[in-house]
């Protein structure tokens, strides 16, 4: 009887245990709390896009100290197109480009006419790297890749010179 019991403390306590590791990958995760749970509601509060982005959504995030209106391209195609084809980008400051998990995709510049600034964060919106992209008139396959260097979940794009420093949240209310 005594080690039946026993067994079934060691089976409880571990539950328990179980339970509590559980709880604290939860809260760390993409759709726990802290920084990841506040750029969820951030993306959460998207609005329709104004021109030249008609069809698309739009939020204000936070990038350091400065609260930009941003584009979202959340799709694939949405992400596929970006800026090509584009000299400004109207009155937005910036295009992001959120992804479902951590990705570690290549950017080109195929078809976009002007120098762009990207910027790499992770699921809580801390900045991995930068990049200075250069415009290039060819095909994809012909223009340079940017890279991360490491797997992110969010790509902000500036023009070229305009990509503040800082992570990526909420604005300040």
């Amino acid at each position: 009887m005594n080690r039946r019991r026993l067994a079934a403390a060691v089976v409880l306590a571990l539950v328990g245990v179980a339970g509590i590791v559980v709880g604290l990958v939860a809260t760390r995760g993409d759709g726990g709390g802290g920084s990841a749970g506040v750029l969820q509601a951030v993306l959460a509060g998207e609005m329709p896009a104004r021109p030249p982005f008609t069809g698309l959504t739009e939020v204000h995030l936070a990038v350091g100290d400065r609260c930009l209106a941003v584009v979202v391209a959340d799709t694939e195609p949405e992400r596929e197109q970006g800026l090509r084809q584009r000299r400004d980008i109207g009155s937005d400051d910036a295009m992001l480009f959120v992804f479902d998990r951590p990705v570690d995709v290549d950017f080109t510049m195929s078809t976009v006419p002007v120098a762009l600034d990207i910027g790499f964060y992770d699921s809580a919106g801390r900045r991995l790297s930068e990049r200075h992209m250069l415009p290039c008139p060819k095909a994809e396959s012909e223009c340079p890749v940017y890279q991360a260097g490491a797997a992110f979940r969010y790509a902000l794009e500036t023009l070229g010179g305009q990509l503040p420093s800082g992570s990526i949240g909420a604005c300040p209310a």
